[in-house]
């Protein structure tokens, strides 16, 4: 179903936003107009925008990623290709209203100037260093930040966003989206409108399962994490403002060494990024090889979703929990404990499945202020974690036939005591992070954690 818009009023709309080109502008209302859902003022908040919302408690609410090119990113064409996408997911330039009966998106009017900060710097780890430590408040009316720093004849696109948004596996499929757009529009003059406006409800999981397993899915009302008192050692869990970012790297010689052993052994990637998180805990913390620990696993659940393309940029994650009973005398044995109970893990056809539907219940049967405070009282949130991205393709990633060089991963800055590594690889590079709320002391004994798990991949 198309709709009339008043051509005139919206042309005059996108330029003052900052859209340059009046081809692109007239391509833009034509696809506005055949998609009438993206002209709505206001846009209800769906189940996990609501989850992510309650998560403000717990941490910053920001999610932190970073692309780097080997060449200077027209910053004209970016940023009208910004701009499409924008117009494309309006929920990403809304406020967000916390009403305790339903929290809900109200759309805002914007410049681009507002998402996108571009400049030339001198020294570029200050640059992202600054970027990284700011947040976005729920009543902006742009709920992502970019910065696109210039540093000899380099370009560094650093991004912030608020995780009601979307995860790490929506800013995939967003940034896949923004560089085909941008190469075809730089190389081949197409308009950059083709992003996805589809759904973003969480119910989509089901919607490619076999009917009778998606109706046992959905009954799939307990989620038990284990308990677990385990926390590395800060001075305090005083509640801090402060951002503190440590991150490290595996160089491709020792990753590819780790993810050979890990192939011999019937284990994953991801099993002997665990056991290494687990083993580099043992190490700060002096715990005994005989006792055991649980480490909470970020899965993406698009793994249901026959097209992911087809769906809007959004949060799809869940967590399992790889909770053994013995950390082991070494790393090996560790990947080895990790790997047997990650298998029993997948043993369950609805591994990450569990809880989702009386999340739902909660959220669609109360209002949002006393669901809140109900689902706080069983959310259990882990001490331990590890999210992994995966590998960044860098073909989908490329821009004007330009692939990254490297990418970096942070999620929200927790408060303390959790501690949620992120990571991802790139071009055979291992990256890893931790973002905390915390001081100058936390930031050590990060490093030293960091130091360890670095010492823990490289041992393998």
């Amino acid at each position: 179903m198309s709709i009339a818009i008043n051509t005139e009023n919206e042309t005059f709309s996108l330029k003052r936003k900052g859209l340059t080109d009046d081809k692109v502008i007239k391509d833009l209302i034509k696809l506005k107009s055949q998609n009438p859902h993206l002209l709505n003022k206001k846009i209800k908040c769906e189940m996990y925008d609501k989850v992510n919302l309650m998560c403000r408690n717990y941490m910053d609410r920001m999610a932190r990623f970073e692309v780097d090119y080997d060449f200077i990113i027209d910053e004209e064409a970016f940023k009208n290709v910004a701009i499409c996408w924008l117009e494309c997911a309006p929920f990403m330039h809304s406020q967000v209203i916390n009403s305790p009966l339903s929290p809900y998106w109200k759309v805002s009017d914007y410049n681009i100037n507002d998402m996108v900060v571009a400049k030339t710097v001198d020294d570029i780890d200050l640059a992202r260093e600054d970027f990284f430590s700011k947040s976005i408040p729920l009543s902006c009316n742009v709920q992502m930040n970019i910065g696109l720093f210039y540093c000899k004849g380099k370009s560094y696109v650093c991004f912030i966003w608020n995780h009601m948004c979307f995860d790490g596996g929506g800013y995939k499929s967003f940034w896949s989206d923004f560089c085909k757009n941008y190469s075809d529009y730089v190389l081949k003059g197409i308009s950059p409108v083709n992003f996805s406006t589809g759904s973003r409800k969480y119910t989509d999981i089901y919607k490619d399962m076999d009917k009778t397993f998606a109706k046992g899915a959905k009954k799939q009302f307990a989620n038990i994490s284990p308990r677990d008192n385990h926390t590395l050692p800060f001075e305090s869990n005083e509640k801090i403002d402060n951002v503190v970012i440590v991150a490290r790297e595996i160089d491709e010689y020792n990753f590819s060494k780790a993810t050979s052993y890990a192939k011999n052994v019937g284990a994953t990637v991801n099993d002997v990024i665990v056991a290494a998180y687990i083993d580099a805990f043992g190490k700060v913390t002096g715990m005994n090889a005989d006792e055991g620990i649980n480490v909470s696993c970020a899965t993406d659940l698009r793994r249901h979703i026959k097209d992911p393309s087809s769906i809007g940029y959004t949060n799809h994650v869940s967590f399992i929990h790889c909770n053994i009973k013995k950390k082991g005398e070494n790393i090996r044995e560790t990947i080895k404990n990790v790997s047997a109970k990650t298998k029993e893990l997948k043993k369950d056809p609805y591994i990450g499945l569990h809880g989702l539907p009386l999340l739902n219940i909660a959220y669609k049967t109360m209002v949002y202020l006393q669901a809140e405070t109900v689902v706080k009282l069983f959310y259990n949130n882990p001490t331990l974690s590890v999210s992994n991205v995966g590998a960044i393709d860098t073909v989908s990633f490329s821009m004007a036939g330009n692939p990254p060089f490297s990418a970096f991963v942070a999620g929200a800055a927790k408060n303390k005591p959790c501690a949620v590594m992120t990571a991802l690889s790139i071009n055979g590079v291992l990256k890893v992070s931790m973002c905390l709320r915390g001081n100058e002391k936390d930031k050590n004994l990060l490093e030293e954690f960091f130091t360890e798990f670095k010492k823990s991949i490289e041992s393998i």
